[in-house]
């Protein structure tokens, strides 16, 4: 399976755009500021329902229009599958193969896919948002029943929260303990589980990238002395004083160490991108083993702030992946990855660039 055909329209400096993709490397290429990105952000709004630029669709959306529209074909050995997306004044609305019941979750099955943009350090140098959401990409596309239980977990937190807002006495919130800690344990066992057979993968494309041993703890978000239902008793006044739960899989992180010390603390940025990259790579790896099929990479400046050496050993690696590659370059520099790589000049995309 493969991204063969984009459209879009009324998305960020494009009036109307149609592209058609290789099943292998592709390389979109123009001045900085010409819209490289944006036709990466078109193709991430298509798989999520949401861009990973901003999260106001007021930005997205063309001057003086109201709506935007992305489009999109996938393709594989014998189907041909459609997907869409609308969103602005008119709210959003997506749709699968016709179907407007699957949402976003809907979207994200049909066109799975990771990014790797200048901002990828954060993976590593930023909260631990961003590594509960990459642990929980994994799990959504690996582990069917997962969403279903993140979601009621979710529900079941917010509730909580609600009567630690609002002073409720301590037996009205501890009465949501239980379903929450049911819930809860349930995601840090899949979490652990598929985080079992990830950690090997991680560590070799980290050697391979970083030219050194890593280590890796998976922090579940409470003491593993204990089970949740007690952390959630013994943190009750904390939570009152705070106005939130404390404990819990919402709080789990991922700890990545070298053997200088904490990769957060005592590492570049730009060894922050490659360590992040090898994270990336290892969890697409992962999944196209269960799910059969290959995963969209979306490569976007694979060179900022790495040098030349290191863009070496990141490209190979993402070719060792067999993946549908779609990067973004200043240069068409087709050395990238090789002569059959499909070039696309940004300027000559759409004459209504402004």
């Amino acid at each position: 399976m493969y991204l063969s055909f984009l459209k879009a329209s009324n998305f960020r400096c494009f009036s109307d755009i149609e592209l058609e993709f290789d099943q292998k490397y592709n390389l979109i290429y123009g001045e900085n500021g010409s819209g490289k990105t944006s036709v990466l952000e078109a193709i991430s709004y298509l798989g999520r329902g949401r861009s990973f630029r901003t999260n106001s669709v007021s930005d997205i959306v063309k001057w003086e229009a109201e709506d935007l529209l992305v489009y999109g074909k996938t393709t594989s050995a014998d189907t041909e599958s459609s997907l869409g997306i609308i969103n602005g004044k008119s709210g959003l609305e997506s749709s699968v193969n016709g179907d407007h019941t699957k949402g976003i979750a809907g979207l994200a099955h049909a066109l799975p896919f990771q990014i790797i943009d200048p901002n990828t350090h954060n993976l590593i140098g930023g909260g631990p948002e961003a590594r509960r959401q990459y642990l929980d990409w994994i799990l959504f596309h690996v582990e069917p029943g997962y969403i279903d239980i993140w979601r009621k977990y979710k529900k079941t937190l917010k509730q909580r929260n609600i009567l630690l807002k609002s002073h409720k006495n301590k037996s009205e919130i501890q009465n949501w303990n239980q379903g929450l800690a049911q819930l809860g344990e349930k995601i840090s066992l899949m979490r652990n589980e598929i985080f079992i057979l990830l950690e090997p993968i991680l560590m070799e494309y980290a050697s391979e990238l970083l030219d050194t041993d890593i280590s890796l703890v998976i922090s579940r978000g409470w003491s593993r002395d204990i089970s949740l239902l007690e952390s959630l008793s013994d943190h009750i006044n904390q939570d009152i004083q705070y106005k939130s739960t404390q404990v819990g899989p919402h709080r789990a992180d991922i700890k990545v160490s070298l053997e200088t010390g904490i990769a957060k603390k005592y590492i570049s940025r730009g060894q922050q991108k490659l360590l992040a990259c090898a994270l990336i790579n290892a969890s697409i790896e992962l999944v196209q083993s269960y799910i059969d099929k290959p995963i969209l990479l979306l490569l976007d400046d694979p060179k900022a702030e790495l040098d030349t050496n290191s863009t070496k050993k990141l490209i190979k690696q993402v070719c060792s992946l067999n993946s549908q590659v779609i990067a973004t370059s200043i240069e068409p520099d087709e050395s990238l990855f090789g002569s059959g790589t499909k070039l696309f000049h940004v300027e000559q995309i759409n004459n209504n660039i402004h």
